[in-house]
This record gives C-alpha cells, structure tokens and sequence, in this order.
C-alpha cells in the first residue's frame, strides 16, 4: 500500500510540473498584458491635441502606437487602414449621426505584413482631413485621398471599429479601437 502512495505522489508531482510548464510559457504571459499603448487624437497643424478646430482650418487624425517594451513588435498594416479611423459623422440633436466619410478612399503599403515597432518605439500615422501631402504620414504606405471640404460649423465623432493587430515571435495581439472614438467640435 506504501508504494502505490508513493507512486501517486510521484505522478501528481510530476504532471503538476509539466502543467505550469505549459502554462507559464513567458509569451502568453506577455501577450495578456500586451505592453503597447494608443493614443488617438484630433491635432491642429501646430500638433497640439484639440477637440475643438475652426471653422475653414484643417486637422489631422493622429494615430500612435507606442512600444514600452525591450522586445521589437510588428503591426499589421490593413488592421489600422480598415479601422476607419478616418471616418467622420456629424452628430445629430435628433440622435441619427449622418455619416460624412472619411479622409482617403484607400491606400497602397509596401510592406504587406507589417512595419516594425522597435523597441521603446512608436508607430504613427497623420492623415489631414483636407488632403495635404506635407501633412501626411502614413509609414510604408500612399494614400488615395479624397477631395474633402472644410467642414462646417458643429458636433462631429468618429466610429472605429476592428482592432489593430500586432505581433512578435509568433504572438498575436489584437487592440480593440472601439473605445478610442472621438467626438470634436467646428466652431
């Protein structure tokens, strides 16, 4: 009878072992704590963060994605062009916000899989509302803008949705962008 506790101990013991081997692998670890900030902003063209531009004045949607880590990260191109985050409505007393569109119709990027976030690195894109090439930076990819106007006095928000995508050695990671709308206004 002694043996057979000892044997049980033994194999309790050791698939207690091989479990935490298995759930401390340090990158799932990593990934839930996902060490990658965004922040989203309306600028003026001085680059101050504002929620209120002038009315006939141009502003940029600001996206960064900064890496706090030691450990080089990579984001997926398409995750942040699909997530409209150029897409402006007009907000409405009535509670309908009517669309406006957003500020390109597409873009072309060279580097399909990603571009690199280096370490202690940022990742940033400027998209003017009024098409300015001096205005804008998109890394790694070229725009096809669209003929907007200033917009007129008003409540105006943004709707992304999807998430940015981010990787490194073979860990996925996915940024929701829902809770990063903005609302501004045009006076």
């Amino acid at each position: 009878m002694e043996p057979l506790r000892h044997l049980r101990k033994l194999l309790l013991s050791t698939a207690g072992i091989i479990l935490m081997a298995f759930s401390c692998d340090k990158s799932s670890v990593d990934a839930e704590k996902l060490p990658l900030s965004v922040m989203y902003s309306i600028v003026n063209l001085k680059g101050e963060r504002t929620n209120t531009v002038k009315e006939g004045e141009n502003f940029i949607f600001s996206l960064v994605v900064t890496n706090t880590t030691d450990e080089e990260w990579y984001i997926e191109h398409g995750s942040v062009i699909a997530s409209n985050f150029t897409e402006i409505y007009k907000k409405s007393s009535a509670g309908s916000d009517s669309l406006i569109g957003p500020a390109y119709v597409s873009a072309m990027c060279s580097f399909q899989s990603g571009v690199l976030i280096p370490a202690k690195g940022t990742y940033k894109v400027d998209i003017p509302w009024i098409a300015d090439q001096s205005l804008t930076k998109v890394p790694s990819c070229g725009l096809s803008t669209k003929d907007n106007s200033f917009l007129p006095k008003g409540q105006y928000m943004t709707k992304m949705d999807g998430a940015i995508k981010v990787s490194r050695a073979g860990v996925g990671h996915e940024i929701p962008l829902n809770e990063y709308n903005l609302t501004f206004q045009i006076q």
